[in-house]
């Protein structure tokens, strides 16, 4: 059973109460780190910027963006590291509501053939930009 433990580090953005901040247009940084518990064939390490909804009704998903970083061997006791950076787009905000709420996150997903794929997340806040617009300005 192909098993690894993966952890996504995110840079840029400003320290929120859960979760790092990010503004439209930012961009959203950093590394997945793999560390395999045996020899793997990985097909495809991907690494994803998506949102998707939680809550009652319908549920939505959408992955803005996609990077297929590897494949290869991943052996035994050899972390690996891999880098990306991703622009998030202007919508649609986080929300966290008391019947639906949107929620972003980087995703990592080792796809390994005929075995559950090792995958991970880390979820940020997409919000708008605090900087008042000149039509706000007085």
């Amino acid at each position: 059973m192909a098993k690894a433990d993966i952890e996504i580090t995110l840079q840029g953005g400003t320290d929120g109460f859960v979760a790092p901040e990010y503004a439209p247009g930012d961009s959203v940084s950093g590394a997945v780190s793999v560390f395999p518990d045996s020899n793997m064939k990985c097909q495809h390490l991907y690494i994803k910027l998506a949102w998707h909804t939680e809550g009652r009704g319908t549920r939505y998903r959408e992955t803005i963006e996609e990077l297929d970083v590897f494949q290869g061997e991943l052996q035994a006791g050899m972390p690996r590291s891999f880098e990306f950076d991703f622009r998030v787009p202007a919508e649609p905000w986080s929300f966290a509501g008391r019947y639906v709420s949107v929620v972003w996150q980087i995703e990592a997903q080792v796809d390994v053939s005929w075995a559950k794929d090792p995958k991970a997340a880390a979820p940020f806040v997409l919000r708008p930009s605090a900087t008042p617009s000149s039509a706000e300005s007085w």
